[in-house]
């Protein structure tokens, strides 16, 4: 079909020769293109270790994700630049060329529109998308002759687009990423996703936890779910315990600082929660897992969230924090 040909060809981009500034980046950018993606990437992690702010080492890793086929670690570490600088496009080109392989077509032209949005004349973008508009026509064009075998002019416009798909040549590189123009508190890499022994599936002690200890579980998830939605920072933190422990090697402080300008960026935000499991891990404690929809003006995606809670005078709070 040619929306397969089409998502090939669109592939090629996010691991194209990009410029970076001179730096861990550009030696990481060399060493990806000689084949040594795992040992860019141990390169990246342990130079943003210490500089979680260098947006440029952030990009060359979810490069190296990618070569590494990596795709899901790739899309979050995308995902984090989008939200931590909305200005650049390249993030958004790049996921939505992972969202593109997939063949989530929709996900794929969203994250078009939004670089679009940030960079009217980003010409690799509008190219991107116009690939992405005619494999959608495929898909439905395909869909369509499935159910009129007899409709000619299907045939004729999906002939069409093979012979756009046969003519192609590909020959695009990856933008250079901008370094972001220093704020007082910088944005930190994405959250290392936790240990697979921390998150390996077991089956849910939900009998420990009673009715009414569950359900006061989920008022504090929509409760805080709630604060984000409506950018109220206060009740935002109020959900957190006092000895919450940042993902990533963070201070409190840095990752408050964080979560501020983040939160408070975007003109809207909705956060839903749907699809609550709940599982106990102490006599106070308790794990919430669900289906976080975040989508703001700016961007969006869906994670599986991860909340470990802890019971205080105050109520459940927040303990731990991560996506998986």
């Amino acid at each position: 079909m040619p929306a397969l040909r089409r998502i090939a060809a669109l592939a090629a981009l996010i691991v194209a020769p990009m410029a970076l500034a001179a730096g861990v980046a550009s030696q990481a950018q060399s060493m990806i293109e000689q084949g040594q993606a795992a040992a860019a990437l141990q390169l990246l992690d342990k130079h943003l270790a210490g500089n979680p702010q260098d947006a440029e080492a952030r990009f060359a890793r979810g490069l190296a994700l990618v070569r590494l086929e990596r795709s899901k670690d790739a899309i979050r570490v995308f995902s984090d630049l989008t939200r931590d600088y909305p200005q650049l496009p390249e993030p958004y080109n790049n996921l939505a060329v992972l969202y593109a392989a997939q063949g989530d077509y929709e996900k794929a032209r969203d994250a078009l529109q939004a670089a679009l949005a940030t960079h009217p004349s980003y010409a690799t973008a509008h190219e991107n998308l116009g690939d992405i508009y005619a494999a959608l026509a495929g898909a439905a064009y395909s869909r369509a002759l499935q159910l009129d075998e007899s409709n000619q002019m299907l045939r004729h416009k999906l002939a069409l687009l093979n012979q756009i798909d046969a003519s192609e040549t590909v020959a695009r590189e990856a933008v250079p990423v901008s370094a972001p123009p220093a704020v007082a508190a910088a944005p930190a890499a994405a959250p290392t996703p936790a240990p697979a022994a921390a998150v390996a599936e077991a089956p849910a002690d939900t009998d420990a936890l009673g009715a009414d200890t569950r359900a006061a579980l989920l008022r504090s998830v929509e409760a805080w779910a709630a604060a984000w939605s409506k950018q109220d920072l206060s009740a935002y933190f109020a959900a957190y315990a006092e000895d919450f422990v940042p993902e990533g090697g963070l201070s409190r402080a840095a990752w408050e600082a964080q979560r501020r300008e983040r939160i408070s960026a975007p003109g809207r935000i909705q956060v839903n929660v749907t699809d609550p499991a709940f599982s106990s891990t102490g006599d106070a404690s308790a794990s919430v897992s669900f289906r976080q929809e975040y989508v703001s003006d700016t961007f969006s995606d869906v994670v599986t969230k991860v909340l470990d809670m802890k019971k205080t005078a105050g109520g459940w709070k927040i303990a731990r924090e991560y996506s998986r």
